[in-house]
């Protein structure tokens, strides 16, 4: 059995969950297992950009490629809400980042801590040339999908190379990824939620990354706009568009 908590804030204490006759009030019953408490240094609303993000990249990283001190890592989409995550991750744990972006966006991911690429006009082998001697990235994390995933298995290092997507739904040729004997992970960070499977791990990842921000090493991007419940829609165009820089937030009043 699991234990039931109330958080608010940052703080935590026990207390029984509420009645059905209270479930219009700001709390509910959740499994602990997936929760952590909120980093000192971020307010409530950056705090709520983070725990998806974060764990769609760490699971990347972290947990499938073994990111470490010395390795060339190669993020797609480092402006993003994964993305810029996925920069500071990386780097935090002493890894060599660049990240690719549009080249309005390159001037953030080079703060965020990355070598920004303009993808729009600097193509795959000329990158991998000028940035790894022709070598490959020894981990390419894609954080968008489609012909993104197809370039980064052209861009990873032969042999002990090591791509992750966050976005491999769709039909792709293994060849690149084969000629160089690299290997290839997907991400879906909703497994364990829908199956209860590994659900302490995600509460690790929180508590990991709360203790990254307390120290100064991440920070969630959040896009500048302003969202309520009544812009909903208007947020959702802002996310398929990929026009926000960094997390979209709808911000819902009591």
């Amino acid at each position: 059995m699991t234990s039931r908590r109330s958080f608010s804030g940052s703080t935590a204490t026990d207390r029984p969950p509420p009645s059905a006759a209270s479930a219009r009030t700001w709390s509910t019953a959740v499994d602990a297992r997936l929760l952590a408490r909120k980093p000192a240094t971020l307010s409530m609303r950056e705090a709520a950009a983070l725990p998806l993000a974060v764990i769609t990249a760490w699971e990347g990283l972290v947990d499938r490629a073994g990111v470490r001190a010395g390795q060339k890592v190669l993020v797609h989409g480092g402006a993003g809400g994964v993305g810029s995550v996925a920069v500071q991750i990386a780097a935090a744990r002493g890894a060599e980042v660049f990240a690719t972006a549009s080249a309005a966006r390159t001037p953030l991911v080079r703060r965020l801590g990355a070598v920004p690429i303009d993808y729009t006009s600097v193509p795959v082998e000329r990158y991998v040339a000028e940035h790894t001697g022709g070598a490959g990235f020894d981990v390419v994390f894609d954080t968008v999908g489609g012909p993104v995933l197809d370039a980064s298995f052209e861009a990873v290092r032969t042999y002990t190379g090591h791509v992750v997507s966050a976005l491999g739904w769709g039909t792709h040729a293994l060849a690149p990824l084969s000629f160089r004997a690299a290997t290839y992970s997907g991400i879906f960070t909703l497994l364990p939620m829908l199956t209860g499977r590994g659900r302490e791990h995600h509460g690790e990842i929180l508590r990991e990354a709360a203790a990254l921000v307390d120290e100064g090493k991440l920070r969630p991007l959040l896009d500048g706009t302003r969202y309520t419940l009544a812009d909903v829609a208007d947020a959702h165009r802002s996310v398929e568009s990929g026009t926000a820089d960094g997390k979209v937030v709808v911000d819902v009043e009591p």
